[in-house]
């Protein structure tokens, strides 16, 4: 994971409309349990921003039309994945959610979302900053502790939405790989690894020499393909 940013949207993004949970909801067509999960886990939602080619003067991109930014304040500390599915399931657009607990410490969270073309939306698993405290600044408003960056300069609207995505992701890209190459590569590491523990365990559990010269061998092969997908492993 990546030292927390928070970016700072300029003023022609900013929407700062409240969403009612229940439209949220109600558009996914989800079950009681996850209803009850936004009852008592969110106390409130707010669409505040909106970055487009319009918004901010960059170009469009056929398939990434704009990015919303969602700030989501909590009732308490938790805040089920159910919950950010079922936004990112109603809304058609990439979303970045800025995740504020009961207790004020703040975290961005986002999934990579692919729309296609017939409107099906794919998500990844979701991606975090580190947790960080918030001060209430001389005007009485709650504000990060650490200083808001500017948006990166891009090209595109998809370039930015990799940019701002990168930031939470606990790898970067390499030489010519493409944004889905890379979350294709975050997810075999993330197998590998519990490959990796499972396989370490069984290691300390066997008794027999000849067994353990097989797992040795597993686990010496596992440990191979991580080094070819993380360099610093």
């Amino acid at each position: 994971m990546f030292n927390t940013i928070f970016y700072k949207y300029p003023k022609s993004t900013e929407v700062n409309r409240v969403l009612p949970k229940n439209k949220l909801y109600d558009q996914g067509k989800v079950n009681s349990a996850i209803r009850e999960l936004f009852v008592t886990q969110v106390e409130k939602i707010t669409w505040a921003n909106k970055l487009s080619p319009q918004t901010l003067n960059i170009e469009a991109h056929e398939q990434i039309k704009e990015i919303q930014i969602f700030k989501v304040v909590l009732k308490g500390e938790e805040l089920s994945e159910e919950v950010l599915l079922t936004i990112d399931k109603a809304i058609q657009h990439p979303i970045i959610f800025e995740v504020t607990t009961h207790s004020q410490h703040m975290r961005a969270t986002a999934c990579f979302k692919m729309v296609g073309a017939s409107g099906s939306v794919t998500l990844s698993e979701y991606y975090s900053s580190s947790w960080q405290k918030r001060i209430e600044n001389s005007n009485s408003e709650s504000t990060s502790t650490d200083n808001r960056q500017n948006l990166p300069l891009t090209l595109n609207i998809k370039a930015l939405y990799e940019q701002l995505l990168a930031s939470l992701l606990p790898y970067p890209l390499k030489e010519h790989e493409t944004f889905p190459e890379l979350i294709k590569r975050i997810d075999a590491i993330k197998m590998l690894n519990k490959q990796q523990q499972q396989i370490t365990k069984k290691l300390s559990n066997e008794k027999q020499f000849k067994n353990k010269v097989k797992i040795n061998a597993e686990l010496k092969k596992i440990k191979q393909e991580l080094k070819q997908l993380t360099p610093s492993v």
